[in-house]
């Protein structure tokens, strides 16, 4: 095991740096700031529910198309785009003043993190790896782990400093710094 990780340790964190990325459009990301969202806009939990579920299902719709991206475009070229968009849905959230876009955005955060970079990571190390290939999506996997386990904590702190929306630039920042943490991870 010792010599998978070192042999194959740069596409192993590319995979786990796609996988992690992935946390600021994934529900338990978002969620954190959901009070916040409904004080800022006077919206009822069914109102954020139903904003929230018009989102999330039109960015799953357009995986269906879009998940196909992965299998012709290179890691390093759709990675970093993804990241490109991760990063400006989060200013979207960020800067975000009126109720109508919230679907809009939500849709952004949610194709862009939880659907293409969760799905790049899976397609990349199934790719990459025949012989190791559960061992390889476990290993990136780790990154959802590490976003899951330390994210929410560290945010919810944050919250009680700042603004919720200046948590979404530094999220936006985290994606775009992201970018050449990737292509490092792949040349």
């Amino acid at each position: 095991m010792i010599d998978f990780l070192r042999t194959n340790a740069r596409w192993l964190a590319a995979g786990a740096l796609l996988s992690f990325t992935s946390s600021f459009g994934q529900t338990y990301f978002i969620s954190l700031f959901a009070g916040e969202i409904q004080s800022e806009f006077n919206l009822s939990h069914g109102d954020w529910g139903s904003l929230y579920l018009i989102g999330t299902c039109a960015s799953a719709v357009a995986m269906i198309w879009a998940g196909g991206l992965a299998d012709r475009f290179r890691v390093t070229i759709i990675g970093p785009a993804t990241f490109a968009l991760l990063a400006l849905s989060c200013i979207f959230m960020a800067t975000i003043s009126l109720v109508w876009l919230l679907p809009i955005v939500i849709f952004f955060l949610r194709f862009a993190g939880q659907g293409m970079a969760t799905h790049i990571s899976a397609v990349s190390m199934s790719r990459w790896f025949v012989a190791n290939r559960g061992k390889a999506l476990a290993i990136s996997g780790l990154g959802f782990s590490l976003g899951e386990a330390f994210l929410p904590m560290i945010f919810v702190f944050l919250l009680t400093l700042v603004a919720w929306q200046n948590l979404w630039w530094v999220a936006a920042a985290m994606a775009i710094i992201a970018i050449p943490l990737l292509k490092m991870c792949l040349t």
